[in-house]
């Protein structure tokens, strides 16, 4: 039996959580100021997304190192505990995951997103089993959640720089490439930028990545306490898109590269396509595509959607065959995910036209 504590919360009993892995996932609770001593809560109500718990590998699968800080990856083995955070998973080339109970856990992503599998890709193998031991409270007997911790307002104004979003046809369609290939090639020409993933499942390297290219200012979403952003209604995504934005703005940067994670399919990226919030924000679009096909099909969604659609780039220009496809059918210019100055002469061309009112949203893709 689950035994109360004051306030009518399960209590919390003091642990010795330093032999446990602490994931990537979970870094802002070892450092920036939260420095409770965290106890271990033995309460069997279900997650939320953000609630952090200690957990034991059960069985290796698919995951069998863990992203932890600073920068280091770790074997896993059978028996190990590790603190990782409840979250779903949205990844068409992975899991399909969500946090809905204890029964049944399993490691999601290498930063530590823990949740129950619902489907695979065939390519990919078992997940990771766990169980789970307990949630992380503080000395009061609250359950730690990242998201309460983490996602705050700001008194200062969002970004007044214009916002270019990097969409994909689906996931692993070179995103990330295409995003700080842009950053770089933006710092390169002298121009002071800010880097930013909107929406996703948290890992370090696509902080890293955009970190490395020079960028005033970089963050996403995970820095904000979300361990990812599948499931959230569009009222939360747009609240942590002006978060965001006001967290650049801080730098007073020139322009604001934002990468959009998976395709322009994902319920959570075409619910931000459909606001007029979100577009409003948005001076043009760049889409990664993995082929001609795919790219014609999202190019012409995203622009029905009332964005313009200023280049195209990511694995198709990996394809000269591609390419030809494409250039047949659009008359969108594609960039290569390898280019530096070419990026940097459109987007700083693009950044004075006018937007497009061509095209108007239609709830189905003419393709």
């Amino acid at each position: 039996m689950t035994r109360i504590g004051s306030r009518g919360l399960p209590a919390a009993e003091p642990g010795d959580l330093s032999s446990a892995k602490w994931s990537w996932a979970c870094r802002h609770l070892r450092s920036g100021g939260f420095s409770e001593a965290y106890r271990l809560q033995k309460d069997a109500s279900n997650p939320r997304p953000g609630d952090v718990a200690l957990v034991r590998v059960e069985k290796l699968g698919h995951h069998r190192h863990l992203e932890t800080m600073p920068e280091r990856r770790l074997r896993l083995y059978h028996g190990d505990h590790l603190i990782g955070v409840f979250g779903n998973r949205y990844a068409t080339g992975a899991y399909e995951g969500q946090a809905l109970g204890l029964e049944d856990l399993h490691l999601l992503s290498g930063s530590g997103i823990i949740g129950t599998v619902i489907s695979r890709h065939r390519s990919i193998g078992s997940p990771t089993a766990l169980s789970f031991l307990g949630y992380l409270a503080d000395s009061a007997a609250r359950r730690v959640n990242l998201v309460d911790l983490r996602c705050r307002p700001c008194s200062s104004s969002p970004a007044s720089a214009p916002v270019i979003a990097v969409i994909g046809t689906g996931m692993n369609t070179g995103k990330t490439t295409v995003t700080r290939k842009i950053l770089r090639a933006l710092v390169s020409a002298g121009l002071e930028v800010a880097g930013c993933k909107l929406t996703g499942t948290a890992s370090p390297r696509d902080l890293h990545e955009m970190q490395s290219t020079g960028a005033l200012f970089t963050t996403d979403f995970s820095e904000y306490g979300f361990p990812s952003t599948s499931g959230l209604p569009l009222e939360e995504l747009l609240q942590l898109f002006t978060y965001m934005l006001t967290g650049c703005g801080l730098s007073e940067p020139q322009v604001v590269i934002m990468e959009i994670a998976d395709g322009f399919l994902q319920p959570e990226t075409q619910a931000l396509l459909r606001s007029g919030e979100f577009r409003n924000q948005i001076r043009g679009v760049i889409v990664a595509g993995a082929c001609s096909g795919s790219a014609l099909c999202a190019t012409d969604y995203i622009r029905r959607a009332g964005f313009d659609v200023w280049a195209v780039s990511g694995l198709i220009t990996n394809s000269p065959l591609f390419m030809r496809e494409f250039a047949e059918n659009s008359p969108i210019p594609m960039v290569s995910s390898r280019s530096g100055g070419d990026w940097a002469n459109l987007i700083m061309r693009r950044l004075g036209a006018p937007k497009s009112e061509e095209y108007r949203w239609e709830t189905k893709a003419s393709c």
